[in-house]
C-alpha cells in the first residue's frame, strides 16, 4: 500500500480536496479489477471536511455515525468501524472507495495515525491510501508517514511559498506539482515578472501540471457532487486536466 498526501502547506482554498478526491475516484475506477478496495481516502479535516460531505452525499449524514474522531478519543476500539464505502455503478463495472472522516477537532497523534494506516493496509489491502489534511504545520502527525507528496498551489505567491516550505517537513517523494485554478488570460506573476508556470517550476524544481479555472467545476462542487462523474472532459478543461493527472498518478504510484 502506497500513501500519498495532497499538500497546500498552511494555505487553504487551493482546491486540493477537489483534486485529491476526484483523482481518487478515477484511480478507483482504473484499478477496479485489480483489488476489491483500490483506494482508501482519509479526510483529516476537523468537523467533517468537504471530501467526506461529498462521499456521504448529505450534509446531515455524518450525524450519529462513528468517525475517526471517536477512535482517536478512545470511544472506538476498532478503527475500521469508522470507515465507510461509497460505491458507483458504471457500464464498465462497479467500483468503490473506502473512506473515513473526522467529526470533532480532537488531538491526533502520529502513533494513532500510524496504527490506523497499518490496520487499513493489513485488513483492506488497498493499492493507495490518500490523505486529505487541512492546512498543516511542520508538527503534523502525518509527517514521516507518507510515501508521496503532491504540492497543490494556485497563482498566489503565499500559496506557493507556504507549500514549498512544508513539503520537506511532511516527507515522502515529491510528485509533479499542480498549478490549480490557473486563468490563462492572466499568465504573469507581477511580483516575479515571470509566468506563473515558471514561478512554480522555480519553487519545486519541475514544471507544474496545470488545472485551469473552470466555472463548471466550481458549480458542481457547490452541489457536493464528484465532478468527474458529472462532467465530461470534452466540456470541462479542468476535468480533462484532472483526468490527465490521475493517469499520471497511476503510472507513478500504481
Amino acid at each position: 500500500m502506497k500513501k500519498i498526501i495532497f499538500l497546500s502547506g498552511t494555505k487553504g482554498g487551493t482546491g486540493k480536496t477537489t483534486l485529491a478526491l476526484n483523482a481518487s475516484v478515477l484511480l478507483s475506477y482504473l484499478w477496479r479489477e485489480a483489488t476489491h478496495y483500490p483506494v482508501v481516502y482519509v479526510d483529516l479535516t476537523p468537523n467533517v471536511g468537504t471530501a467526506a460531505l461529498i462521499l456521504l452525499g448529505d450534509v446531515l449524514a455524518s450525524w450519529g455515525r462513528p468517525s475517526l474522531s471517536d477512535y482517536v478519543a478512545g470511544r472506538l476500539a476498532e478503527p475500521l468501524r469508522a470507515f465507510y464505502i461509497r460505491r458507483w455503478n458504471t457500464e464498465k463495472g462497479a467500483f468503490q472507495i473506502v473512506f473515513t472522516f473526522m467529526t470533532q477537532d480532537v488531538p491526533l497523534s502520529r502513533r494513532q495515525l500510524e496504527y490506523v494506516f497499518s490496520v487499513v493496509e493489513n485488513r483492506l489491502r488497498p493499492r493507495l491510501l490518500v490523505v486529505d489534511a487541512p492546512p498543516i504545520a511542520s508538527d503534523s502527525p502525518v509527517a514521516g508517514l507518507v510515501d508521496y507528496v503532491v504540492p497543490v498551489v494556485t497563482p498566489d505567491v503565499t500559496a506557493i511559498e507556504a507549500t514549498r516550505r512544508y513539503q520537506d517537513a511532511v516527507g515522502g517523494a515529491r510528485l509533479k506539482p499542480v498549478l490549480n485554478m490557473y486563468i490563462p488570460s492572466y499568465p504573469i506573476s507581477v511580483l516575479h515578472s515571470a509566468p506563473w508556470e515558471k514561478v512554480v517550476e522555480n519553487a519545486f524544481g519541475e514544471p507544474p501540471h496545470v488545472v485551469p479555472y473552470d466555472k463548471l467545476v466550481q458549480a458542481v462542487r457547490q452541489a457536493l457532487e464528484v465532478e468527474v462523474l458529472k462532467l465530461k472532459p470534452a466540456e470541462s478543461p479542468a476535468v480533462k486536466a484532472i483526468v490527465e493527472y490521475a493517469r499520471y498518478l497511476s503510472t507513478k504510484v500504481g
